[in-house]
């Protein structure tokens, strides 16, 4: 299936659907993240900083804007949208896939409503987006410098975790834990990531090109 630049009813349905899933994610992890920082002595609006401070969250919660504004714009319009920020959010997702498998998957063993949670965020929603972007969204437009663009979000954010972690000593991730790593280790880590995020978007780049050949201008 090639994205045609008019969205169909079904694409659109297909788009609530995997958005109220990312949705229902989303709710349950900040239930159970509030419920544990209770715990931990932290106040609600405390608890609810750390839950953004993942960028795991911060890539579902992109996802799921992307996905109601496109079950939401009506279907003519669909060949206005420029692909820059939809295949931006196709890279974060996947390296928040990859790393997972890659760093963090074996440091825990989630239960319950925790492993749904887990299961979701990492996998479920990361996979249907990029399907969806794959298969439905416009991909024509994309340029090679690009990914180079999409890298200024998570330079920010790694800025926005290590001020973070500065005042209150918690950190999201271990391979940035400037408590334990240093910022020796905590930037060839960081590098490391930056990395990933970089092949990740020209991946994205050279299929969203591809595939832009057999869309209409």
């Amino acid at each position: 299936m090639i994205a045609t630049g008019m969205s169909t009813r079904a694409e659109r349905i297909a788009a609530t659907v995997f958005a109220c899933i990312g949705l229902f994610a989303l709710g349950l992890q900040l239930w159970l993240t509030l419920q544990a920082t209770n715990a931990q002595g932290l106040t609600w609006s405390g608890g609810t900083l750390r839950f953004f401070t993942s960028f795991t969250i911060q890539a579902n919660v992109l996802v799921v804007l992307i996905l109601l504004a496109f079950a939401m714009r009506p279907k003519v319009e669909e060949w206005t949208v420029h692909p820059f920020e939809r295949s931006a959010i196709a890279s974060y997702i996947a390296v928040v896939t990859l790393v997972y498998l890659a760093l963090l998957r074996d440091l825990w063993a989630p239960q319950g409503a925790q492993w749904l949670a887990d299961v979701l965020l990492h996998y479920i929603v990361p996979l249907g987006y990029l399907a969806f972007w794959l298969f439905v969204m416009r991909k024509a437009g994309l340029r090679w410098y690009d990914p180079l663009l999409w890298l200024i979000y998570p330079i920010f954010y790694l800025g926005f975790i290590l001020l973070h972690g500065r005042l209150t000593g918690f950190y999201p991730y271990p391979f940035i834990d400037v408590s334990s790593l240093g910022y020796g280790g905590m930037t060839l880590n960081a590098l490391g990531v930056m990395a990933a995020f970089l092949a990740a978007g020209y991946a994205v780049l050279i299929v969203g090109r591809l595939l832009a050949g057999h869309e209409p201008v």
